[in-house]
Parts: structure tokens; C-alpha cells; sequence
């Protein structure tokens, strides 16, 4: 009855992250990289162009990306629809005011963490060195190359 009790608690108390984003202990089909900024300023620009830039091995490494702003700002638009921003934000202890991107693997688990402007291709290396992506590679040649 007590571990009941304590199950229940431990429930309760987290319900509120139960609309964040990822789905924790699921495996996903991508990875993401979210970018949290305090407003739609020139560094979100900025990650969305790099975004644009980079959309070949983006998609390769099969990548998603989100941007949140503290104003209510989303890319996709639908991601605060369907998410609850406050608690992803306090899942991955976001500082207020600060331009900070995570990149969260195909496991769920947070793999990298940046302040600021995003350097594309240390990201995409440093994908590419993770056991899984290192299958990937190996089942399928990149479509990327010039």
C-alpha cells in the first residue's frame, strides 16, 4: 500500500509534464534539436536560416528542429498547441532570457547543449560519431554529397 501511495505521488506530481515534449521512456523516430531564445530576435534568425541551409543533412540525420521563444514565438506554429512550452522549458532547465539549444537523440535523453549561434557542421559530426547514426550510415550512402 505504501509503494502504491508513493507511485501515486510521484504521479501526481509530474502530471503536469505529462504534455512535454519528448515523450520520455518511448523510443522516437528522430532526433530534435530544440533552440529556446527570449524572443523572435536576429539569433533565432539566425538558426533559421542555418536551419534552411542545412535542411539536406538535416533530414539525413533525421532531424527535427523547434524553435521556442519566451514571447510564444514557435516553429512549427502547432508545437505550443500541442506541447506544454512552460514545462519543456522547465524540464530542461532553460535560464530565462538566455539563446540555448539542446539536441536530444532518437532515445529521448538529451546528447548536446549549446548557448548561442549554432555551428551546423560540429553538430552534424557530432551525430555522426553516436553508435546509432554510425548504423544508419552504414545501411544507407548519403544523398547529401556534391
Amino acid at each position: 500500500m505504501v509503494k502504491f501511495m508513493l507511485a501515486l505521488l510521484v504521479v501526481s506530481l509530474y502530471a503536469g509534464q505529462a504534455n512535454s515534449y519528448p515523450a520520455y521512456g518511448h523510443y522516437l523516430e528522430h532526433r530534435s534539436v530544440i533552440y529556446f531564445a527570449p524572443s523572435q530576435d536576429s539569433m533565432v534568425k539566425s538558426f533559421l536560416k542555418g536551419v534552411l541551409i542545412n535542411n539536406c543533412q538535416l533530414k539525413e540525420r533525421d532531424i527535427v528542429t523547434i524553435v521556442i521563444t519566451e514571447d510564444g514565438y514557435t516553429v512549427p506554429q502547432w508545437f505550443d498547441e500541442a506541447f506544454n512550452i512552460e514545462s519543456v522549458a522547465n524540464i530542461y532547465q532553460i535560464p530565462e532570457g538566455s539563446h540555448t539549444a539542446i539536441l536530444i537523440g532518437k532515445d529521448g535523453e538529451e546528447k548536446h547543449r549549446w548557448d548561442g549561434e549554432t555551428n551546423w557542421q560540429g553538430l552534424t559530426d557530432l551525430i555522426d560519431e553516436m553508435p546509432m547514426r554510425k548504423q544508419e550510415m552504414q545501411r544507407r550512402a548519403s544523398h547529401c554529397n556534391i
